[in-house]
This record gives C-alpha cells, sequence and structure tokens, in this order.
C-alpha cells in the first residue's frame, strides 16, 4: 500500500486536495482534513476557521492519531496524552491530564477513551453529549451534539441531542462506530453496516448504494416551498408543477440554528425528495449572517441549482408557505 489519501465530495474549502506523499491515518472535519504521516507528524488541509487559532495548525512533534472536529483538532500523542488546537469557546480543546488510548473530536466537545476502557468527555455539554455513562469501551466517537460508544461486549450506547434520532442505536453486536452530524453508524459483527437516525430508525442510504432508479422518468420542474412555524423551525418541502406538495423525511432547520456559529453559511440538506415513487433529489438549506434562509436543490447525480427566487425572510409570517422561482431538474 502507497499510504496515499484520495479524498472526494465538497471541495468548496480544497478539503478533498489531499498533499502528496504517504499517511498512516485520514480523519476529516468541518471544512478541513487532517492526515498522519508514518514519522508521526499531523498535516491539514481546508477551510482556515480563524487565523492564527486554527484546527489546520497542527504543532510539531509526533502522534499515533489524529481526530478533526468542527473548529478543533485533537491528536493523540504517542505517550497517551491527548493535546488539542483550534477554538476553545467551549473548553473543547482543554483535554484532562493523563494517559488515553483513542482521541475523538465531535463539533464542540472531545472525548477520550481511557486505557481502563472508561470513556471521558469535554467541551460543550448543552444537550448532555459530554456526560459519558459509566462501564467500559473498545472505542468512543464524537459526533454534532452526540457521542457513541462501543461497548466490550460489542453493545453501542449513543447519549447526547437525539432530535433526529441519533442516540438511539440498534440493539445487536458491533465491531466498530463512528458517529456524524445527524446520524451515526456501527459496522456489525456479520460486516454489515447500520446507519440509523429518527426516520423509519435508519439513515438514508447514499445514491451510489442504490439499485438503479427510473428518476430520469420523474417530474422534472417544480419549486421549493418553505414556511416559519410558531416554535422557530423552518420547514421545506418541494411542490411538483403538476403534483402535491412532498415532504421529505428531515425537512427542518431547527430555530437553535442561529446559536451555533458553525451553522451559518453551511448547507445541510434534508432527506430525499421522491415524487411517484422517484428519488429526484434533496433540498439544501442554510442559514446566512443576516438572519435569512436560502434554499437550493441537489438532483441526484446533479450540481447544486439556486432558483432566483430562494429566500426566507427573518420577518416571515408563521406557518405561511412561501415559494421558490420553479426549478428545472434533470433526472440522476
Amino acid at each position: 500500500m502507497s499510504g496515499a489519501i484520495e479524498c472526494w465530495g465538497d471541495n468548496d474549502y480544497v478539503q478533498s486536495d489531499a498533499p502528496g506523499g504517504s499517511f498512516s491515518a485520514v480523519s476529516v472535519g468541518w471544512g478541513y482534513t487532517c492526515g498522519l504521516r508514518p514519522s508521526g507528524a499531523v498535516e491539514c488541509w481546508g477551510l482556515k476557521h480563524y487565523g492564527p487559532e486554527d484546527a489546520t495548525d497542527a504543532p510539531g512533534g509526533s502522534f499515533s492519531a489524529v481526530s478533526a472536529g468542527g473548529d478543533h483538532t485533537c491528536g493523540l500523542r504517542r505517550g497517551g496524552a491527548i493535546q488539542c488546537w483550534g477554538v476553545s469557546a467551549r473548553g473543547q480543546v482543554d483535554a484532562p491530564n493523563g494517559t488515553f488510548s483513542a482521541v475523538s473530536a465531535g463539533l464542540y466537545h472531545t472525548c477520550g477513551l481511557r486505557p481502563s476502557g472508561a470513556a471521558q468527555c469535554w467541551g460543550y455539554n448543552r444537550f448532555g453529549q459530554a456526560n459519558t455513562p459509566s462501564g467500559r469501551f473498545n472505542a468512543v466517537s464524537a459526533g454534532w451534539h452526540h457521542t457513541c460508544g462501543l461497548r466490550e461486549n460489542g453493545d453501542v450506547v449513543c447519549w447526547g441531542y437525539t432530535f433526529d434520532g441519533q442516540a438511539q442505536p440498534p440493539a445487536g453486536k458491533h465491531t466498530a462506530i463512528s458517529s456524524g452530524g445527524y446520524h451515526a453508524c456501527a459496522l456489525s459483527e456479520g460486516g454489515i453496516i447500520s446507519c440509523w437516525m429518527i426516520y423509519n430508525g435508519i439513515a438514508d442510504v447514499p445514491a451510489w448504494l442504490r439499485e438503479p432508479s427510473a428518476a430520469a422518468d420523474a417530474p422534472t420542474s417544480g419549486r421549493i416551498v418553505a414556511r416559519r412555524l410558531a416554535d422557530g423551525r423552518t420547514e421545506f418541502g418541494w411542490l411538483p408543477s403538476d403534483g402535491e406538495r412532498v415532504l421529505p423525511r428531515a425537512r427542518y432547520l431547527l430555530a437553535a440554528a442561529a446559536a451555533d456559529r458553525w451553522l451559518v453559511n453551511r448547507w445541510l440538506r434534508s432527506g430525499t425528495v421522491q415524487v411517484a415513487g422517484i428519488e429526484i433529489g434533496r433540498i439544501n438549506a442554510r442559514l446566512l449572517a443576516d438572519g435569512r434562509i436560502e434554499f437550493a436543490f441537489t438532483p441526484t447525480g446533479g450540481e447544486r441549482i439556486l432558483p432566483p427566487l430562494r429566500y426566507v425572510p427573518v420577518d416571515a409570517a408563521a406557518n405561511r408557505w412561501l415559494r421558490s422561482t420553479e426549478i428545472e431538474v434533470s433526472g440522476g
């Protein structure tokens, strides 16, 4: 094996442009990526969040592991100490003293695994994501506002924010665990990957794993519709030109989004939009710095489309559906 890193997907901040040479490990954060050289040196590339106090500015010295998070990165020194760097507004880089065997950086919190098997988390804890349960773990993985751990017996335990069901793991024995933003995934003893969130108990299967569909035969035009709810959330859906409104399973931007700095100008995406049983794409949404919500549509297998009318104003009336300009969607 050459040890070369190959990345794909969004590359707005050149986070997918991996440098050449050999690496022994890689970790993807929010808009940036870090790799571990065979020498133990950490090298990061992509979005520069905050100038000199940045998650991509790795310190010198030798590490045995690296984990990229939201605005911070953590590495496991070869002696077992955890060192973190980047933004520490919520204490996420303030690693406790002592020896660890693993580290995982989340959005605003960090978790480590002690040699005894005890998990310990620190940083932002509004949703209880740093309230680690007792007992022994083989692995721990910090996500957005939730954390999951793999027990020694193979059970998965999750804690913290679970609006999307990401802290509600399935039963069964597993050998690996990974927490994402809105979901989590585990590898079963039989080699099967299972992912979960609230909608029907599982995360959407990526398009590249699906059976070929008749997407090209789907209706090819429609509008994004959106409304602010009385509780402050923003709901969005799809209105085909010749059909009824379609509401994807994941379709809300939380009212709390304005309090999370990382969400400003970051595109989030809905569950798949299906018309007549055929997947045509996903709705994208992001919070702008001025408080408006911007929407777009990404067809399956296509590029993001920005219709001319695509904003929900700050003072939008509650429960009133707004419509974007009509969008032409090509089959994927």
